[in-house]
């Protein structure tokens, strides 16, 4: 991750900080993820839509072994802080380990997500987040289908970057007040398909 380094400044230098990693995770593991976030029992989804947009949580990851295990052996690890420390110079990250915010998440074609920026308080540990990481978990997923993950100025801005929904694709990026704006790109893909992520 620390070769991630010079991604993370140059991007920063252009106005918003953040970095892609590919391959985050063993192919296996990937494969567990998205098998448990597509079988996630289904009173446990939230469905949130606002100005238009659509998209489905699933917070409850005691009920997943491998998303929890993921979460907390390597996202909430030492090893993988010291690492994002490096990575991103920002000092005395830790984790949240009530997963405020974190979980699966669901878009269906058609489905999209307006520019936006995410809470910055958490409201539980009383400390202001710092970092919002998403892997992406859809096998066979097709680039020309959308779901990008797009990065913005403003809310009326020009668009920064916009990355692919690819599997096994780890994203990063750095929270400030009332920043980054962000947003998915309306999906165009078949029925069948789901665009998946497990949030931290």
């Amino acid at each position: 991750m620390i070769n991630k380094k010079k991604e993370w400044l140059r991007s920063k230098e252009n106005g918003f900080a953040h970095a892609v990693i590919d391959n985050f995770v063993d192919e296996e593991t990937c494969l567990k993820l998205y098998e448990e976030c597509i079988n996630a029992p289904k009173g446990g989804w939230t469905v949130f839509t606002r100005a238009g947009s659509r998209m489905e949580e699933f917070n409850d990851l005691i009920s997943c072994p491998t998303a929890h295990q993921v979460s907390y052996e390597i996202m909430h690890s030492g090893e993988m802080l010291y690492d994002l420390e490096q990575m991103t110079g920002i000092s005395g990250l830790l984790p949240d380990p009530h997963l405020v915010g974190a979980g699966f998440s669901i878009f269906r074609d058609g489905s999209y997500l307006g520019p936006h920026y995410d809470f910055n308080w958490n409201d539980r540990l009383r400390l202001h987040r710092k970092l919002t990481c998403f892997l992406f978990l859809n096998p066979n997923w097709k680039e020309t289908w959308g779901g990008h993950q797009q990065y913005w100025e403003s809310r009326d801005g020009e668009m920064i970057d916009e990355v692919a929904p690819m599997f096994n694709r780890f994203i990063l990026f750095e929270n400030k007040k009332e920043s980054p704006y962000h947003s998915v790109r309306r999906l165009t893909c078949p029925k069948k398909e789901i665009r998946t992520a497990l949030r931290v």
